[in-house]
């Protein structure tokens, strides 16, 4: 079970750049995704198919309970990476 996240703590998570979260082709339209999975309800169905908003936070929470493991959460390597690294480097040990 994916724990409730506190709305005042969901508002504060932004998307990191180079994360893309996708539906494929596997996605049967069943709606696990979208009952009240995500804490920005930015996944909906649309035409028997879950469509992700701008809102998505990148959070993956949608990917976990999907059971077709119809969406797909991938992080682009490179400059993205880098300089979120290179960020949360001065405030954690991220050896």
């Amino acid at each position: 079970m994916i724990p409730q996240l506190d709305p005042a703590i969901g508002a504060k998570v932004t998307r990191m750049p180079g994360v893309n979260v996708t539906v494929t082709d596997r996605c049967a339209g069943c709606g696990t995704c979208a009952a009240g999975v995500c804490f920005v309800d930015a996944i909906h169905l649309v035409d028997g198919r879950a469509v992700i908003g701008d809102a998505c936070r990148g959070c993956g929470r949608c990917v976990e309970v999907c059971p077709n493991e119809a969406i797909e959460l991938a992080i682009v390597k490179g400059e993205p990476l880098s300089n979120t690294i290179a960020r949360l480097s001065s405030l954690v040990d991220v050896s």
